[in-house]
């Protein structure tokens, strides 16, 4: 997923620690490098790498600051042995040796070494020499800049102060020439001020590092969430639309076999698709328990025909060829409704009467449609009287389903309220009550499963 930032993991490395210094309180980074394609990028990580890799003390770079001690105390040397001509004697080589040493040591005690880089500029003239060289000069600015770098602000701060109060002390004792004394206060100046910028830039970089890494969370979260999401939405359609389609060609199927009493042959191939119907039902509902696992939330469908309250009639009619008894009861003007409304209204009746057909033998239904002003409320209620088998035997005796949970998320995301339970007269009722002219979420396309 960082990719999609710019930043991609180098290949074949594990993640590994970025060590700043005492600053970084050891912070745990992944190991990323800039994109292919993304020359900024790529620019940008080689400025912010390469101090990372000076205040580095791993292992595998714990002689590069020994060999930089080394180059410059030999430039000193170099130095000194050209002034001996001035006669000023080997005497001179020792405040840059010095530098040498400290530039090799700075890592481990950056603050120390920068102050006493600092106190050379001292020793040169309380030996008697002309003043320290390019290379000590050089050097003394790399301490003092190393500290401002991988110390904490307030720390580098305060290294720089007393640096600066050494150059200062070194400038009225000793030095002859103010301005040259102003150059040494200006090369410190030059280095802490250096020092502080790398060490913000070090800063921003681990805080973007670390803001990809949550980014790339975030976006791995979402798309789980939209996997989730989309399974629970084929499920709820192969609950709602496949399934209670099967239900109903086996009860069709049930009703013409009773039609065709003198012809055994048609029965037997009837009896059949009946008994395969009902293994498909079974099979679907054990489909389903597999995409409920795990799964909640909505996602947005491919546009198809939505099933609407106004041509309920019409589907009621599939059922009734199929033997069940169904009377339907409208009351108050129809209105129009909000997508998400209508559509959740009829899958309610789908599976309410499902239920009937699988558990209650096709008892005597009864559908009542009321609409007023603020709301819209569909009941079903059965008798609980058999009247046919039902149409998925294992229906009688397997624990409870999923149909229940369908709707009750149909009817909460439609902000409605469904009650469901038996009636005193020995049947069954549900009842969903839905707001018309409420606020609702954005409706999503549903396949014409009773349209």
């Amino acid at each position: 997923m960082t990719e999609k930032l710019g930043i991609t993991r180098a290949p074949g490395r594990p993640p590994a620690r970025t060590d700043l210094g005492p600053s970084s309180g050891g912070t745990e980074l992944p190991a990323v490098r800039p994109c292919g394609g993304c020359p900024r990028v790529r620019a940008a990580h080689n400025v912010l790498a390469m101090p990372r890799w000076l205040a580095s003390t791993s292992r595998r770079r714990s002689l590069v600051w020994p060999a930089v001690g080394l180059v410059f105390g030999g430039m000193s040397l170099v130095e000194t042995a050209i002034d001996t001509v001035y006669d000023y004697g080997m005497v001179t080589a020792l405040p840059g040796v010095a530098v040498g040493l400290l530039l090799a040591l700075c890592p481990r005690e950056p603050a120390a070494a920068a102050v006493l880089g600092s106190l050379t500029v001292l020793a040169n003239y309380a030996l008697g020499t002309p003043g320290p060289g390019g290379a000590q000069l050089i050097g003394m600015g790399i301490l003092v800049g190393h500290a401002a770098a991988v110390l904490a602000a307030r720390r580098g701060a305060v290294v720089a102060l007393i640096s600066t109060l050494v150059v200062l002390v070194s400038g009225f004792a000793y030095i002859p020439s103010p301005w040259e004394g102003f150059f040494y206060l200006l090369v410190t100046a030059a280095a802490w001020g250096v020092g502080t910028l790398v060490r913000q830039m070090q800063d921003r970089s681990r805080e973007l590092q670390v803001l990809a890494t949550k980014l790339a969370a975030q976006q791995e979260a979402v798309a789980a969430s939209a996997v989730v999401a989309e399974r629970s939405r084929i499920a709820r359609e192969v609950h709602d639309s496949v399934a209670h389609s099967v239900s109903v060609m086996v009860l069709q199927m049930g009703g013409l076999r009773r039609l065709l009493p003198d012809k055994p042959d048609a029965q037997e191939v009837l009896l059949g698709l009946e008994r395969l119907g009902r293994e498909a039902v079974d099979e679907m509902r054990r489909v389903v328990g597999i995409l409920r696992e795990g799964a909640g939330g909505e996602a947005v469908a491919d546009p198809a025909p939505q099933p609407s309250l106004s041509r309920l009639d019409a589907a009621l009619d599939e059922l009734r060829v199929g033997g069940l008894q169904i009377e339907l009861h409208v009351t108050g003007e129809p209105v129009e409704l909000p997508p998400l409304v209508d559509v959740s209204a009829v899958r309610v009746v789908q599976e309410a009467l499902s239920n009937v057909l699988r558990h209650a033998g096709g008892a005597a239904t009864t559908v009542e449609l009321a609409y007023a002003p603020d709301r819209v409320t569909v009941t079903v209620t059965d008798d609980g009287r058999r009247r046919l088998p039902p149409v998925d035997r294992s229906a009688e005796t397997a624990p409870g389903g999923h149909g229940q949970l369908h709707m009750r998320e149909r009817v909460s995301v439609a902000g409605g309220a469904l009650e469901v339970g038996p009636v005193r007269s020995g049947g069954y009722r549900v009842r969903a009550s839905f707001p018309v002219h409420a606020p609702v979420p954005p409706a999503r396309t549903e396949p014409a499963g009773m349209a």
